[in-house]
């Protein structure tokens, strides 16, 4: 518990101002690390098995049946750009679970161009990383506690920063019942090095409390998230937008300031596993914020509906998951996992109990 009470202290003061939504830099932190969180609707805090990829997204998830396993996970992003996550866990018997875990992005090259757009030809290129550490132990069997730190810097052409990062968690599980919760501080930490000078930014703060629900008696699991909780209002909401004329009627339609309904559901992401086998599986997300502040207005079509799917070959555990931004953006994840070593005396990938 020292180590909560030190990082708490290290890094909360300068990081609850921070704001939701452009307002922050490294906003990379917030990218799924895995196909299966991505296809949970981009949280997936409260499952207790050993996917590796789960204890990176939830650091007190970590536990003695993740040992072993190592993770990469590719991300085929927008307009070129890509991402990716690598991790490998190992448990010692009496002190707990570790793992270490690698981001790297890549937007793609830049051309040059003056301010009459007249281009050069030179190039430039634009990257964020993210190396992690991060510890979980089991207090018993319904309790656990986790915690990371996070080392992150940004390179866009001549502009570099640099900070530092930590997330705080604790989880609780009912096996007897299918339930399980948790609670999460992600994102703390501070700019060390800015872009320009005077210029320091906030992290992108982010305050989780989650829920999720396996049946007793079907294949089906159930997951509710509610974030940026430090912060009620995340709705996008221009007090200045002209109304909007109905196609057919040519009337004006009214612009009206969010609601209580409209920002409480802004925090909600939900989740689903269909668990058909211990070596296959369907998942599916929504996530209400990404539909409404990324879609569009004329044809929203999938936008913040998310799937995906894992399944075991030999050794080898492949998933794959998609997410619907906008009606011209999709995301597609990759997460292929192994283990190295010998295995721990319980190996329940997917444990359907939890």
């Amino acid at each position: 518990m020292k180590i909560f009470a030190l990082q708490i202290s290290l890094f909360i003061y300068v990081t609850f101002p921070a704001q939701n939504g452009g307002n922050s830099t490294f906003q990379f932190l917030n990218y799924s690390n895995s196909a299966r969180v991505e296809a949970a609707g981009g949280y997936l805090l409260t499952v207790k098995d050993n996917d590796a990829s789960l204890g990176v997204e939830n650091p007190s998830l970590l536990n003695p049946s993740m040992h072993g396993f190592l993770a990469l996970n590719y991300v085929n992003y927008f307009a070129n750009s890509n991402y990716g996550y690598s991790s490998y866990t190992k448990h010692y018997t009496g002190i707990g679970t570790f793992n270490a875990s690698l981001l790297f992005a890549n937007y793609g090259k830049f051309e040059y161009a003056d301010v009459g757009g007249e281009r050069n030809g030179s190039t430039f290129s634009a990257n964020d990383v993210a190396l992690a550490v991060a510890y979980g132990r089991e207090l018993d069997s319904n309790f656990s506690i986790g915690a990371d730190i996070k080392f992150v810097g940004s390179f866009l052409e001549a502009y570099n920063s640099y900070g530092i990062s930590s997330d705080i968690a604790a989880t609780y599980t009912k096996r007897a019942n299918g339930f399980a919760a948790a609670f999460m501080l992600k994102n703390m930490g501070i700019q060390l090095n800015t872009y320009t000078s005077s210029n320091r930014e906030s992290l992108p703060l982010n305050i989780l409390l989650a829920f999720s629900k396996k049946l007793k008696h079907a294949p089906f699991r159930f997951s509710f998230t509610a974030h940026n909780l430090q912060q009620w209002n995340i709705v996008y909401f221009d007090a200045n937008e002209q109304p909007a004329s109905d196609p057919l009627t040519g009337e004006a339609t009214a612009v009206n300031e969010p609601g209580f309904v409209s920002k409480a559901m802004h925090h909600l992401a939900i989740g689903g596993e269909l668990l058909l086998s211990k070596n296959f599986n369907i998942q599916f997300g929504y996530n209400h914020k990404n539909r409404k502040d990324l879609s569009s207005s004329i044809r929203p079509g999938a936008s913040g509906i998310s799937w995906g799917f894992g399944f075991k070959v030999k050794k080898l555990h492949v998933s794959y998951g998609m997410g619907k931004y906008h009606i011209a953006g999709t995301s597609s994840h990759f997460t292929i996992s192994t283990r190295i070593g010998k295995p721990p005396k319980i190996d329940s990938f997917y444990r359907q109990d939890y």
